[in-house]
């Protein structure tokens, strides 16, 4: 019998029941939409992460492990500025409550040096930004985001207007431009103060600093002076000290990593952080991938339960069929074609829904997912496997029906 032939009986029995075709492929549909969407999701969300990170490549933060040798503004400033950096900026980070009129609500404040903006890259809608004079005088002044304007000011100007910090008076004198919603679809209200000031708000050391260089080459080259400098200035930490501290020290991954013994400080890149987004977001999309294609099996154990019904519906016409000269291999190959159009049709309804739902989900949410033609046509080729896996052993029943013994069957 040809193949043809075989393809038009497969076809023909699959139409004749067409709901039941349809409830078959469900679990398939709903395998590879699950997959598809949840490993693009994935994939949004590392690249929207990992392209902030690579804006800030040329960016070295360095956290102080330690309040040994605690330097002051001035001194820090000095330190980092015999380094090959482009720009420093301590910062401290406080929580306030921040009051304007009626309206009160809680606030993120960063103490930043007048450096941070260049950074940053920091753009500003209205104002100025932190100056070198705000820091010397320690003055009480403020940099919104815009968020936190239009919260408190409701589209009114807040540059010269006060604000009521922690029961202080500052006055606003910056509203930096709007940025797109975070992570998780929420920005916080914040604002920035200088870092002088921060400190008599807080009673607080200054233990984190942010440097730059002039482009992200010099980066590597950078992180060994500061190491050397560092761990200079601060010696080495006895190998006696208690394990917490141990633990809260190391630095840069390309010295170690987190955990290092001798060290009071910790030194981290934006590559370094841009590799364990990639691991965390790689792992978490392969074992959310691992739990959808879960559903694909089940689609696969249905299309076979259909099948071994499909079998014992069709025994007499499998026994008329192999008495008039139908081979084995011919019943066979029909219940395998049978069983992959199912799937197969299941897999490609599942990718055009995957593209509707990726669709929503990028008009929804702050997360674009990203679906490529691998993940597409792997889980393509996935469904069509699982129809030919869960569909030879039902086959195989059928092709081995003895012909008198199916023309016997009611």
């Amino acid at each position: 019998m040809s193949l043809r032939i075989i393809l038009k009986l497969s076809l023909k029995e699959i139409f004749a029941s067409k709901l039941r075709s349809f409830l078959t492929m469900l679990g398939v549909i709903v395998g590879v939409f699950s997959i598809i969407l949840i490993v693009s999701l994935g994939r949004g969300a590392t690249s929207s992460i990992t392209s902030d990170l690579e804006k800030q490549s040329n960016i070295i933060s360095i956290n102080i492990m330690t309040d040994k040798k605690a330097m002051t503004y001035e001194d820090m400033m000095k330190f980092y500025k015999e380094f090959n950096v482009k720009n420093v900026s301590p910062i401290i980070q406080v929580s306030g409550e921040i009051k304007k009129d009626s309206i009160t609500g809680g606030i993120s404040i960063q103490g930043i040096g007048d450096e941070y903006s260049k950074i940053k890259n920091e753009e500003l809608e209205n104002g100025r930004h932190i100056t070198p004079l705000d820091v010397d005088y320690r003055s009480k002044v403020i940099v919104l985001n815009n968020d936190a304007k239009n919260k408190y000011f409701k589209g009114k100007d807040p540059i010269g207007q006060f604000v009521q910090i922690n029961g202080d008076s500052y006055k606003v004198i910056g509203v930096l431009a709007k940025k797109d919603m975070g992570f998780f679809g929420y920005v916080q209200e914040s604002g920035y103060i200088p870092v002088t000031t921060a400190q008599i708000m807080s009673h607080q050391r200054i233990k984190s600093i942010s440097v730059n260089t002039e482009s992200k080459d010099d980066v590597n080259n950078l992180v060994k002076q500061l190491h050397e400098g560092l761990t200079k200035y601060y010696g080495e930490k006895p190998k006696n000290q208690n394990q917490q501290e141990a633990v809260s020290g190391g630095y840069d991954s390309m010295y170690g990593g987190f955990g290092n013994e001798v060290e009071y400080f910790r030194i981290n890149t934006a590559e370094s952080a841009l590799k364990q987004v990639n691991n965390i977001t790689n792992i978490l999309s392969i074992m959310l991938g691992g739990i959808a294609s879960i559903s694909l099996l089940v689609g696969g154990i249905g299309i076979m339960n259909i099948m071994f019904v499909s079998v014992s519906e069709r025994t007499r016409e499998i026994g008329i069929r192999k008495s008039l000269g139908a081979q084995r291999r011919d019943i066979l190959i029909q219940f395998l074609i049978e069983a992959s159009v199912v799937s197969g049709v299941g897999g490609i309804i599942g990718i055009i829904l995957a593209q509707i739902g990726i669709k929503i989900a990028s008009a929804l949410s702050p997360i674009h997912p990203v679906m490529g033609m691998d993940i597409a046509a792997g889980s393509f080729v996935f469904s069509l496997l699982i129809g030919v896996v869960f569909g030879v052993y039902p086959a195989y029943k059928a092709a081995k029906l003895k012909p008198i013994d199916a023309l016997r069957a009611e």
